[in-house]
């Protein structure tokens, strides 16, 4: 089970999938993922992987609900929500966790 897991709201989102991919490539904890498509499919096809959930709004809930959807099936002790435009540190989830332990 991941300690973190990462929301991402998105609608239409150009760079969600860039996003994903920035999350996948400087990760070091085993950090889950869940991206919610609020009412329109993603703008350039989301790879898949094993700790990347994607849910599907055909209709629009908006942001509180598709970030609600989404910490509804989180696995993990702590959630962090962030938008689908982001880029990260290397072991960004690391030094988040070991602070959270201080």
């Amino acid at each position: 089970m991941s300690e973190l897991t990462i929301v991402i709201p998105s609608r239409s989102e150009e760079f969600l999938t860039n996003t994903i991919q920035d999350i996948l490539l400087h990760r070091e904890a085993e950090t889950e993922i869940i991206a919610v498509l609020d009412g329109a499919w993603a703008v350039t096809p989301i790879p898949m992987h094993k700790d990347l959930t994607v849910i599907y709004h055909p209709k629009s809930r908006g942001q509180r609900g598709a970030t609600n959807d989404a910490v509804r099936i989180a696995k993990s002790k702590y959630i962090m929500k962030c938008d689908a435009h982001c880029a990260f540190d290397q072991g960004f989830d690391v030094k988040m966790l070991d602070a959270f332990k201080e």
